[in-house]
């Protein structure tokens, strides 16, 4: 695998190649330091990231500087911290546009939720974390960037249907190697995961049972275009609405649902 701070030299004469190897490093600073901000971290000092990227202060200073000249990144002055700028919603927002998921899903989601009177999410995959891209609630609200939250797939009921739609080889890549344990039911170990992987295989639905956040149920399924694996469904809520046999009803209805959306996809 070409890592982008060493880029690929094949074919390349040898000034082209040495051209392109300050632009690379500083597109990979770029990139470290977008990086750090989350959910849990949108707004980091400049000593923060320097510590998390491991960059020296003068450095990660004038990459900030630059990305808040083309709105990228905002500086709160009453704070002396950075968040990153809204020019990303632009960006987001022509990205989502583009993707076959969310504007296939967009209809079904909505019936799914009316059927169940739940919360809808869905979810694809990138950089090996799930990332919600829409979602539906009942009191009328829907988002199509939900935060951009970005969440490990072994604890996630959208995470582990798009890793069992995959084979083991795959998804062992996919999992990432620190394990965190949001709950006392999160599962933190590889083997436990792809045993449940397995039986997620053999019935065409996951379950998060309370894994990311306690009190929270999810059922979820992945959803197929020409049997590849482009997302993933889910309906969430609080655990006395999800008792276990209700589990198997709202699971009938989110396969549907994705089987439903990636025959959208197949029709165009």
């Amino acid at each position: 695998m070409v890592r982008l701070s060493e880029p690929a030299k094949d074919n390349l004469p040898c000034s082209t190649y040495r051209n392109r190897q300050p632009f690379m490093k500083s597109l990979h600073k770029v990139s470290r330091i977008l990086d750090c901000f989350s959910a849990e971290e949108p707004r980091l000092g400049l000593n923060d990231i320097a510590e998390k990227t491991g960059l020296p202060r003068t450095t990660v200073h004038r990459v900030l500087s630059s990305l808040k000249d083309i709105g990228l990144i905002v500086q709160d002055r009453n704070r002396d911290d950075y968040r990153l700028g809204l020019r990303f919603l632009s960006i987001g927002g022509i990205i989502l546009s583009d993707l076959d998921v969310p504007r296939h899903a967009r209809e079904p989601a909505a019936a799914l939720m009316h059927q169940t009177g739940e919360a809808v999410h869905i979810c694809v995959f990138d950089g090996g974390n799930v990332v919600s891209i829409d979602r539906h609630e009942m009191d009328g609200n829907r988002n199509e960037i939900v935060r951009q939250e970005r969440e490990p797939p072994y604890c996630t009921g959208t995470g582990k249907a798009i890793l069992a739609a995959l084979p083991d080889e795959t998804a062992r890549k996919l999992v990432v190697k620190e394990w965190k344990k949001f709950t006392e039911n999160t599962i933190t170990q590889e083997d436990r995961l792809f045993h449940e992987l397995a039986i997620i295989r053999a019935r065409g639905y996951s379950v998060d049972d309370e894994e990311r956040q306690n009190g929270i149920r999810c059922v979820g399924a992945a959803i197929r275009h020409q049997a590849r694996v482009v997302g993933a469904i889910s309906v969430t809520g609080p655990k006395q609405r999800f008792p276990e046999s209700r589990i198997p009803v709202l699971a009938d209805l989110v396969t549907a649902t994705a089987a439903r959306i990636g025959l959208s996809i197949e029709q165009g």
